[in-house]
C-alpha cells in the first residue's frame, strides 16, 4: 500500500476509521494543509500517470506508484489542468525550509524561488509549481501595424511626384518651387494618417495652382488611399479629373506614366477630338494623276497614257494637318505658297479637310507640288514617275517676318504648335524663335518633327526623329541596346527637348525623357506594311493630340505607334480615324 504522498504518516486505508483529532501542537500543520515539496512530489507523480482522490476529510490520496520499468516524468497538459483544479479550495502553506536555492560562490548569479504559487497562470506550461513564468501574453495592436505599414507604403509614392519641368524657369518662381519642396517634405515627414491626409492635400493645392495637374492628382490619390473616406479628398480628385489641359493651357505631360490597357488607351482615343493644334511648315501638294496605258509611242519607246484622274492629296506638312482633323479635332496650318495655280489649289485642298490656314504668298518660289504618275491596269495602280515642284533655298527675310506675324496672331486658341520641316526652306530661325516664343508665353507644348539641326529647336517639348536621320545627327549606327541609349542621351542633349521619339521602322519606337528611363514598343502592325509614306505624320500629329487631351507620353507613343500602323496598309499619304483606331484596338495585343 502506499503511503499519502509527502507524508510519514499510516494510510487511512491499513486503520479503523475514526473521526480526526484536532492536534494540540499549534505549529503542527493542518490535514488539509500541503508545502511545496510536497506539490512538487504530486506533480511528478501525476507525470507518471498516477492520479489524485481525495477522502471526506479532505486528505490526498494516491494510488501504488510502483511502475514495471523507470521512466523520465512526461509531462501532460490534462493533468496538469486537473491538479490545478483540484487544488482550488485548498490551503496552500510555504515551507521556505524546502525551498530550492542555487548559487554559485556569489560571484555570477543567486537565484532563489521568492515567488507565490499562481497556479492558474501556469495552465498548460512546463513551468515548476510555485514559480511564476519569465514571461506574459499580451495583445498584438494589428491594426496599428497595418497603418504604420500603409504610411510607409503611402510616403514612397511621394517620390513619384516629380513636377513639370518644361519652361520652368518661365513659370515658377523660386518662392513657388521652395513651397512645393516644403510641402513635400511635409508630407514625408508624416507620422500619422492623419498627418499624411492633410499634408498631402496642401501639397496637391500647390501643385494644382501652378499647372501641375496630374502631379495634383496623384497627391490627392495619396490622400484618399490614406483615408478613403475623406470628404474633401474627394471631392477634390473630383474637381481635378475635371480639368484637361485645353482648360489651363497646360499640358500634363511630366506624371509617371500609367499602365497601358485597353481600357485606358481607348478613353484617349475618344478624347482625341478635343484637341486644337497648330501646324507650321511645308506646306504642300501631293498630286496623283491616274492613267490608263493604250500603246508605245512611235516617237520613243515610251508608254502612252491616257488621263483618267487627278486627285489632289495633303502633303507634307498639310498631311500633318489632315491627320488631325481626321480625328474631329481643330487644326490651323500656317505656311508659304507661290503666286500661282497651285496656291488657289492648295487652300481649297485645306478646307476641304477642315483645315483653317494663312498662306504666306511668296512670288520668288513655286508652291511645293509632288506630282505621281500612276498606270491603272484592272485593279493594280503602279507609280510610273514622279515630278516635284519645290525650292530648296530659304524663304526671304520678308517672308520669314510675315510668316512669324502670322504665328503669333492665330495660335491664340491652341494647345501645341506643331513644327514640320520637309527642308523646303520654311522652317528658318526667325520662324522657329516666334514659335518658341508662342510656346513659353502662353503655356503651350512646342512639338518638332524634323530631319537634321535639331540643335535649332532648343528646348522644345518632343522631338520625333527616325532612326535614318538620328544615325546622320549622333554620327553613328543604333545596331545595339546600348547604341540606342547612347543615341537618345546624345539627342537630348543635342535638342534640349523634354523628350525624344525615335521611329524605328520594324523594330517599332523608343521613348526617351529626362530623368527617365527608357521606354520600347514594338509595332503593332509589321506584317502588312504596305506603304510607309506619311507615317511619320501621323505619328507626330497622334501623339500632339494625346498630349494636349491629358495623356503621358508613354500613352501617346502607343497610340501613335497604333495609327501608324493603321496608315502603313494604305496607299500613299493617308490618314486614319478614331473608329478604325478603336476597331484596331480590339484586334491587337499591346505586348509582345
Amino acid at each position: 500500500m502506499s503511503n499519502p504522498l509527502g507524508s510519514n504518516k499510516p494510510s487511512s486505508s491499513d486503520q479503523p476509521e475514526e473521526k480526526p483529532v484536532k492536534p494540540a501542537d499549534a505549529a503542527e500543520k493542518p490535514a488539509t494543509s500541503l508545502s511545496i515539496s510536497d506539490l512538487m512530489s504530486m506533480k511528478s507523480q501525476l507525470g507518471q500517470g498516477s492520479s489524485l482522490s481525495t477522502s471526506d476529510t479532505g486528505a490526498f490520496h494516491a494510488p501504488d506508484l510502483t511502475l514495471e520499468s523507470p521512466a523520465e516524468p512526461r509531462f501532460d497538459g490534462l493533468r496538469t489542468i486537473d491538479l490545478s483544479r483540484f487544488l482550488s479550495d485548498k490551503n496552500i502553506a510555504r515551507d521556505l525550509s524546502k525551498t530550492p536555492s542555487i548559487q554559485n560562490d556569489g560571484k555570477d548569479f543567486t537565484w532563489q524561488t521568492t515567488h507565490m504559487l499562481d497556479a492558474n497562470a501556469n495552465m498548460g506550461l512546463t513551468i515548476p509549481l510555485g514559480l511564476r513564468q519569465h514571461f506574459q501574453l499580451r495583445g498584438v495592436d494589428a491594426k496599428a501595424i497595418e497603418e504604420q505599414k500603409l504610411l510607409e507604403e503611402l510616403k514612397l509614392r511621394l517620390a513619384e511626384l516629380k513636377g513639370n519641368s518644361v519652361n520652368d524657369e518661365l513659370i515658377i518662381t523660386e518662392e513657388t518651387r521652395r513651397s512645393v519642396e516644403e510641402a513635400t517634405q511635409a508630407a514625408k515627414r508624416s507620422t500619422t494618417i492623419p498627418e499624411l491626409v492633410s499634408n498631402s492635400l496642401n501639397l496637391a493645392r500647390i501643385l494644382e495652382c501652378i499647372g501641375y495637374i496630374e502631379d495634383a492628382r496623384k497627391a490627392v490619390a495619396i490622400a484618399c488611399s490614406a483615408d478613403p473616406k475623406n470628404h474633401l479628398a474627394n471631392q477634390m480628385l473630383q474637381e481635378l479629373e475635371r480639368v484637361h489641359p485645353q482648360d489651363i493651357a497646360f499640358a500634363p505631360i511630366t506624371a509617371p506614366a500609367p499602365e497601358l490597357t485597353k481600357s485606358n488607351l481607348a478613353k484617349r482615343i475618344i478624347d482625341l477630338s478635343r484637341g486644337s493644334i497648330a501646324v507650321v511648315g511645308d506646306l504642300l501638294i501631293d498630286e496623283l494623276l491616274e492613267a490608263n496605258p493604250t500603246r508605245i509611242s512611235r516617237e520613243a519607246p515610251v508608254l502612252i497614257l491616257e488621263h483618267a484622274d487627278t486627285e489632289h492629296i495633303p502633303g507634307g506638312a498639310a498631311n500633318t494637318a489632315h491627320n488631325i482633323t481626321a480625328f474631329g479635332a481643330k487644326c490651323h496650318a500656317i505656311g508659304v505658297c507661290g503666286d500661282d495655280d497651285y496656291s488657289d489649289k492648295l487652300a481649297k485642298m485645306l478646307e476641304k479637310h477642315g483645315i483653317t490656314h494663312d498662306l504666306v504668298k511668296d512670288p520668288s518660289r513655286p508652291t511645293t507640288v509632288k506630282t505621281r504618275i500612276l498606270s491603272k491596269s484592272h485593279s493594280l495602280m503602279q507609280q510610273l514617275l514622279r515630278l516635284d515642284r519645290i525650292s530648296h533655298e530659304k524663304i526671304s527675310e520678308e517672308i520669314a517676318q510675315k510668316l512669324a506675324q502670322k504665328v503669333l496672331d492665330s495660335t491664340g486658341s491652341c494647345s501645341a504648335i506643331i513644327l514640320s520641316d520637309y527642308k523646303a526652306g520654311v522652317i528658318v530661325d526667325s520662324v522657329v524663335e516666334a514659335c518658341r516664343k508662342v510656346s513659353a508665353d502662353r503655356k503651350i507644348l512646342l512639338i518638332v518633327d524634323a530631319q537634321n539641326d535639331f540643335k535649332r529647336f532648343n528646348g522644345c517639348t518632343l522631338i520625333t526623329p527616325n532612326q535614318p536621320d538620328s544615325e546622320e545627327a549622333v554620327g553613328y549606327k543604333i545596331d545595339s541596346p546600348q547604341a540606342l541609349e547612347r543615341a537618345g542621351a546624345d539627342l537630348l542633349a543635342q535638342s534640349k527637348a523634354e523628350a525624344v521619339l525615335l521611329t524605328r521602322g520594324s523594330h517599332g519606337m523608343a521613348l526617351f525623357r529626362r530623368h527617365e528611363g527608357l521606354v520600347e514598343l514594338p509595332p503593332f502592325n509589321k506584317s502588312e506594311v504596305f506603304d510607309v509614306t506619311g507615317a511619320g505624320d501621323t505619328v507626330v500629329a497622334t501623339m500632339a493630340l494625346a498630349l494636349v487631351t491629358g495623356a503621358s507620353f508613354v500613352e501617346a507613343m502607343a497610340l501613335g505607334n497604333l495609327a501608324a500602323g493603321i496608315v502603313v496598309k494604305k496607299v500613299g499619304t493617308a490618314v486614319t480615324s478614331q473608329k478604325e483606331m478603336l476597331d484596331t484596338l480590339e484586334t491587337i495585343s499591346l505586348f509582345k
